[in-house]
């Protein structure tokens, strides 16, 4: 069969880059001016593009055609030199990076509720093959544990449950990283990067996961107040937390978060505190909601509310409480085995529409899990560094990657490269009914394959 789709605005999507780095520096918030590095940061970006791994081997690859190397070992090394030891603030500049490229976001892409943009805060684990220790000092750098579940084979083989009972579920633990991540809701569950951060708990400087999700999360809502959105944060049971919520609720602070029916509660019925879950049982029916959990499919449930104090004391002390009064509200699913969802907000529920409407609004959540899976398809957690400064700058080059390709997505100018990307997949893979950000990355890497050097010339590496 002859090939005869391309993608041939290849050098539009190339062009976004320097765009957005000029519009950055020319309205004062800079790049990097090392001439040096930005050479070097750029075929990293489109390494991660096309390479879908995150492997100096595999980036060098993408990028030898051009580069003044013998091999392409050799230029690993350089990647490998410069991901490590080149003076670049990689985290403030690509912050500065993904603000100027939000301002070049079509607004009609995001999603909102109330005029407000939708923020998504979701720490993603990474599961390291390393025992913390290697030859000569050279295992990765502050490798911590990470949680990693059991599955119920593993579970049996080692004996871990009676002949005849069911396995109890556990969680072992292994080494790895952690990375926060907080994302922009955007239609068709997609999601654009705003902020990351990398956590372990072996850092020295690391005070703890909580404090990195709450600075990854002020991160996210101030940038996307730099550029004229109000926020409303969303957020699974791991950052529902009673501190958080106390800061949000003071903080006057939009936010939907999933919790854990098991903490203590203070309505005016009950001053001296209940469990979460009996205060909401003695609350009546309100109105029948719709769970949409994902790929789990959609379920049917009836819905009530509560209003009730939280309290948290760091110290225990009385004089060290913090109080604050939240809605919360539970969707209960007719089929009566899957575990009702209970949400804590800082918006108002005072009609069962608005009860309704903040059960759409959690599941919108499932926006930034996408755009995860869409990232461990090109390697997010297949790194192969050792220095935790080369993993940083390693994941906001995925980042930047992965906010390119939106704005390819979605950037008018761009329609062109959209169809063409629609023609090359029918003829060298499978499109289905729409152009996702994945089919896109896939386009691209398909075409990179047929015309590397036309890619390397464009992309100016």
């Amino acid at each position: 069969m002859q090939i005869t789709a391309a993608l041939r605005e290849r050098a539009r999507l190339a062009a976004l880059l320097p765009q957005v780095e000029q519009a950055a520096q020319q309205k004062g918030r800079g790049g990097s001016r090392d001439r040096r590095t930005q050479r070097t940061w750029r075929p990293l970006i489109l390494g991660a593009l096309v390479a879908r791994s995150l492997r100096l081997l595999a980036l060098g690859r993408a990028v030898a055609a051009q580069r003044r190397a013998h091999s392409v070992k050799a230029v690993a090394q350089g990647l490998a030199s410069c991901s490590k030891e080149a003076p670049f603030g990689a985290a403030a500049v690509s912050t500065r990076w993904l603000e100027e490229a939000l301002r070049h976001l079509d607004p009609e892409a995001v999603e909102t509720y109330r005029g407000a943009a939708l923020v998504v805060l979701d720490p993603t684990e990474y599961e390291k093959r390393s025992r913390g220790r290697g030859k000569c000092g050279r295992q990765m750098e502050h490798i911590g544990r990470v949680r990693r579940p059991k599955t119920a084979a593993q579970r049996k083989k080692k004996g871990a449950s009676a002949p005849g009972a069911e396995p109890t579920p556990r969680v072992v633990t292994t080494y790895g990283y952690v990375d926060i991540w907080a994302g922009l809701v955007l239609r068709d569950q997609q999601s654009f990067p705003l902020a990351r951060q990398l956590f372990s708990r072996r850092h020295p400087q690391a005070t703890s996961q909580n404090a990195v999700e709450e600075a990854v999360l002020g991160q996210a809502v101030a940038l996307l107040g730099r550029v004229g959105w109000p926020a409303i944060v969303l957020g699974d049971r791991g950052v529902g937390r009673k501190e958080l919520l106390i800061r949000l609720a003071q903080r006057e602070q939009g936010a939907v978060l999933r919790v854990d029916a098991d903490i203590t509660v203070y309505p005016d019925a009950a001053p001296q505190g209940l469990l979460l879950a009996d205060a909401l049982a003695q609350q009546p029916w309100r109105t029948e909601v719709e769970w949409d959990r994902g790929e789990q499919g959609r379920l049917r449930g009836r819905e009530r509310t509560l209003r009730a104090a939280i309290r948290f004391s760091r110290t225990g002390r009385k004089d060290d409480v913090q109080e604050a009064t939240l809605p919360f509200v539970e969707a209960v699913p007719l089929d009566g085995t899957t575990e009702s969802l209970v949400l804590a907000t800082t918006l108002a529920v005072d009609t069962p529409a608005q009860a309704r409407a903040l059960v759409r609004l959690y599941a919108r959540r499932w926006a930034i899990e996408t755009a995860v899976a869409t990232m461990h398809a090109r390697g997010q957690d297949r790194f192969m560094v050792r220095s935790w400064v080369a993993i940083e700058r390693l994941l906001w080059v995925l980042a930047l990657a992965d906010a390119l390709v939106v704005l390819a997505l979605h950037h008018p100018r761009l329609q062109r490269l959209r169809a063409q990307a629609v023609a090359v997949l029918r003829q060298l893979s499978v499109v289905a009914d729409q152009l996702t950000l994945g089919k896109l990355v896939e386009a691209i890497g398909l075409d990179f394959a047929r015309h590397s050097r036309a890619w390397l010339n464009v992309w100016g590496v």
